[in-house]
C-alpha cells in the first residue's frame, strides 16, 4: 500500500546523509549521484510500502551515454519503465526541487507508465517469435563503440551503424524496446545481413516515413500554439521564391526517424519530384534534413551549420552525426559529402 507520509521518506533521506543526519532533503547537500539515487530509491520505497521492488541501474544509452535509472517492479508483472533521474537530480542540486518533490513526481510517472503485463521470455529465445518485431535505428558508430562491441550491427555511410532493436510494445503511453545483443543472435544463429533485411522490411512497414517541407513543418507546429485569428494570419504568409529549400525527413512518430533515409525507394522518389542530387543533413537520431544541390549550397557551410546545432541545440544522446551526406541520382546512393 502506498504511504504518503513524508516523514518516513525524511528519515530514509537523512539516514543516507553525508552530514550526520542533516537536512539533505531541502539543503541540497547531496552531492553524488550515487548518494542522491539511494536516497531517492529508498524513500520511494519508504512511500509505496511492501509489494514493490524498487532497484537503482546503470542505463547505456546512445553515443555510450550512461544514465542513472529506477524501476519500480510487482509481483504480477516483470517489466517496469525505467525512470532516469540525472534531471531530478539537477534540480535537486540547483535548489529547485526536494526530495519529496521529486519522489512524488516518480510515483506519479510511474502510477501513468506502470503494467501488469510480463514479459514473454520467447521474443528474446525464440527467432520465430520476434522476427516480425525486429526492427532498426541509425546511430553514430563512432559515438558508441561501447554499445556496438556487444551488438550485431551494419555500417553504412562511413560513419553511421545499423543497429537492432526487438519491438516489444508501441501504444498511446510510448515504445518499449529490447537491443538485439550478440548472445542472442548467436542462439538465433542469424547473420547481421539477414538481420538487416528483416528490419528493413519491419522497420519500413510498422513506421511509415515522411518527407514534409520545413515550411509545412513549421507551419503545422505554429498552428498549435496558436488561437484561430493568428493561425489563419500565419497561413496566409508567402514563401520567398528564393528561399533555400530544405525538407524535413523522419517517421510517422518521429522517433528514431534518422533511418528513414535507408528505406527502400524513398530518396529515389524524392530526387525524382525535386529533380536533383540533395545534400542530408543529420539533424538528430529522430530527423534528418534534406537540402537540393545547388549553386547556393557549399558544403563546407552546411557541415558547420550541424556542428553548431549539435553542440548548441541537441541532447548529447540524441546526436546523429557532424558530418554531410550526399545522395546522387544517378547511383542511387548516399556518401559523405
Amino acid at each position: 500500500m502506498k504511504n504518503n507520509n513524508f516523514d518516513s521518506i525524511n528519515a530514509a533521506a537523512n539516514n543516507n546523509s553525508e552530514n550526520n543526519g542533516g537536512m539533505i532533503m531541502m539543503n541540497a547537500t547531496i552531492k553524488t549521484m550515487d548518494v542522491f539515487a539511494q536516497v531517492v530509491k529508498e524513500a520511494v520505497e519508504a512511500s509505496l510500502g511492501d509489494g514493490y521492488e524498487v532497484s537503482i541501474h546503470e542505463v547505456l544509452k546512445n553515443n555510450d551515454t550512461h544514465l542513472t535509472g529506477l524501476t519500480i517492479r510487482t509481483e504480477e508483472s516483470n517489466i517496469a519503465p525505467t525512470i532516469y533521474l540525472e534531471g531530478s537530480f539537477e534540480r535537486y542540486k540547483a535548489g529547485d526541487a526536494a526530495v519529496p518533490v521529486i519522489v512524488s513526481e516518480i510515483l506519479s510517472v510511474y502510477e501513468s507508465h506502470k503494467t501488469t503485463m510480463s514479459f514473454d521470455a520467447s521474443l528474446v529465445t525464440d527467432f520465430s517469435a520476434c522476427k516480425e518485431r525486429i526492427c532498426y535505428k541509425l546511430v553514430n558508430a563512432d559515438r558508441n563503440r561501447e554499445l556496438l562491441a556487444d551488438a550485431p550491427h551494419i555500417i553504412v555511410c562511413d560513419d553511421l551503424a545499423v543497429l537492432f532493436y526487438i519491438l516489444v510494445s508501441n501504444d498511446g503511453e510510448g515504445t518499449a524496446t529490447i537491443t538485439v545483443r550478440n548472445n542472442m543472435t548467436d542462439l538465433w544463429g542469424v547473420e547481421e545481413d539477414e538481420l538487416f533485411k528483416i528490419a528493413l522490411l519491419n522497420t519500413q512497414r510498422l513506421f511509415r516515413g515522411s518527407v514534409m517541407s520545413m515550411a509545412s513543418v513549421m507551419m503545422d507546429l505554429l498552428s498549435d500554439r496558436m488561437d484561430d485569428e493568428y493561425s489563419s494570419e500565419f497561413f496566409d504568409m508567402v514563401v520567398s521564391e528564393d528561399m533555400v529549400p530544405m525538407y524535413v525527413c523522419s517517421n510517422s512518430q518521429k522517433v528514431n526517424g534518422a533511418g528513414v533515409i535507408l528505406y527502400k525507394d524513398l530518396l529515389k522518389q524524392f530526387a525524382e519530384k525535386t529533380g536533383s542530387d540533395f545534400y542530408i543533413l543529420p539533424s538528430s537520431i529522430h530527423e534528418t534534413l534534406l537540402v537540393p544541390v545547388s549553386d547556393q549550397m557549399e558544403v563546407e557551410a552546411l557541415r558547420s551549420m550541424v556542428r553548431e546545432v549539435n553542440a548548441t541545440q541537441v541532447a548529447p544522446e540524441e546526436v546523429l552525426s557532424d558530418n554531410v551526406y550526399i545522395y546522387r541520382r544517378e547511383d542511387d546512393k548516399i556518401s559523405l559529402a
